[in-house]
Formats: C-alpha cells, structure tokens, sequence
C-alpha cells in the first residue's frame, strides 16, 4: 500500500534529521579527539562550505541550485557550530 504524501514527507524529514544528527555524532567524536577541538570544527567548516560551492551538481535550474547550495550551507553551519556540547 502507497504512503499518503504526509507520511512520505514525515519520512524525508526524519531521515535528513537522522542523517545530520549521526553526522554530528561521528565530528564531535573526531574533534575530540584534536589537539584544539574548537579549530578542527572551524577548520573543517571552512572547507566543507568551500566544497558546497563548488561541488557540481546535476543539471537543474539556476534557482534550484542556488536553494540546494544554500540549504548545504545551512546544514554545514549547523553540525559544525563551534559550541562545546554540554
């Protein structure tokens, strides 16, 4: 039986949300383990925001792009904030 678009949707999000909380997980374990946590996240921000711009993608249309760049560099900005966890 075929999903309703709600429950579709709730899936989406529930997998982009566990994507980026296990994505959280596994930097915070790795910058722990540097000799200057805070720098490693900035460090690797820099570069990954580097990548979101200039990383090609497939053909689509200039506005869809832009909003795909964009919420890549959201979602960067998000994970690699550079605030100790409590």
């Amino acid at each position: 039986m075929a999903e309703d678009e709600e429950t579709a949707t709730a899936r989406y999000i529930e997998a982009n949300i566990s994507t980026q909380l296990l994505l959280k997980t596994i930097i915070e374990i790795i910058s722990t383990m540097a000799d200057d946590p805070d720098k490693y996240r900035a460090s690797l921000r820099v570069k990954l925001l580097e990548l979101a711009d200039t990383m090609p993608l497939t053909a689509m249309a200039p506005t869809r792009e832009d909003k795909v760049r964009a919420f890549v560099r959201e979602t960067i900005s998000t994970l690699l904030t550079n605030s100790r966890p409590n």
